[in-house]
């Protein structure tokens, strides 16, 4: 129901420890935005969605860099003492950047993002030791980035549908489950990361109305973009299901919440979103916050193709012209 795409693939691609399916990836992305200009004339202004497309896919390479270079810090010892089955079994559930490259060139989608959406099933989280380091004082000790990244997704695809289920009472109705898999999840990730990295200058005073702040703006957001309709009571259970999960760390402080765990929901709306060129909150809210993370090159591309979506990144302006 959309909440899979192809996130897995990325997280796996970032434990991987051959760079060379990195590489991959940013070898496709680079030919990607090549091919995507071959052809175009000066003086037509129009950018089209391969263009948008390709951009991101620059994007998506650059997040797998950075959860990789963090997990060789922070996650590479403890996951090297698991056995060769769970590794394999890994592999095998999870995409590769050739499967889904080819995947993207069929379909007109995003590389990583173009991965099938699958059902309501989603895989277990690999049974592992997850390397814990230490925080400053006074707060939790953090998992690596990517492992992060995989928690919040398992959340989404198994805590989360399974409390929309019980709203139900009974097996998720087709329709919504179809709707789901239109920029819901993305969306609602987008959202989030927006109010919590607003909300950071009321501190706690917020803190009990972000459930509610984010539930309307995904409604809202889904009725001005014309997404396909979810019954309110269906976009509140989420909000508030994934809103439970992330309070665990609400002991620690607002701010050690923020800190934490905007980043991550950031990069796996990116990750998750099955077109983020044609998800406005996503570049806005997500890519954006994100560019301390990019590459030069990949910021000008964004600048050249989304760049009225793109505040944070005026100041490159003149590099990308």
């Amino acid at each position: 129901m959309g909440a899979k795409h192809g996130w897995t693939g990325a997280v796996a691609l970032a434990k991987d420890n051959t760079p060379h399916r990195r590489d991959d990836l940013r070898d496709a992305a680079d030919e990607r935005w090549r091919a995507a200009w071959v052809g175009h004339r000066p003086e037509n202004r129009r950018i089209s969605y391969p263009k948008k497309s390709a951009a991101i896919i620059s994007v998506v390479a650059d997040i797998v860099d950075w959860l990789a270079a963090d997990y060789e810090i922070h996650g590479r010892s403890t996951d090297s003492r698991r056995s060769s089955g769970e590794r394999a079994a890994e592999h095998v559930e999870t995409a590769g950047p050739d499967d889904l490259a080819a995947q993207s060139a069929a379909s007109g989608q995003s590389s990583l993002q173009a991965s099938a959406l699958g059902d309501t099933a989603a895989r277990p989280p690999a049974a592992k030791e997850s390397s814990r380091v230490a925080a400053g004082p006074g707060e939790p000790p953090r998992l690596s980035l990517v492992d992060q990244v995989e928690e919040l997704g398992n959340a989404l695809t198994n805590v989360v549908l399974r409390d929309i289920e019980r709203a139900h009472h009974g097996p998720i109705p087709d329709t919504t489950k179809v709707a789901l898999a239109d920029h819901f999840w993305c969306d609602l990730l987008a959202q989030l990361a927006h109010v919590l990295s607003e909300g950071v200058t009321t501190v706690e005073r917020l803190t009990g109305k972000v459930p509610e702040l984010v539930t309307q703006l995904v409604l809202e957001s889904r009725r001005e973009a014309d997404r396909l309709p979810l019954e309110e009571f269906v976009v509140r259970t989420a909000v508030n299901s994934l809103w439970k999960h992330l309070t665990v760390l609400m002991p620690f402080g607002w701010l050690v919440l923020v800190k934490r765990m905007v980043p991550i929901v950031r990069v796996l709306a990116v990750l998750m979103c099955k077109a983020p060129e044609r998800h406005e909150a996503v570049v806005r809210y997500c890519v954006d916050p994100l560019a301390g993370q990019l590459r030069e090159e990949t910021k000008r591309r964004l600048l050249k193709v989304l760049g009225n979506w793109l505040t944070g990144l005026e100041g490159h302006d003149d590099e990308a012209a």
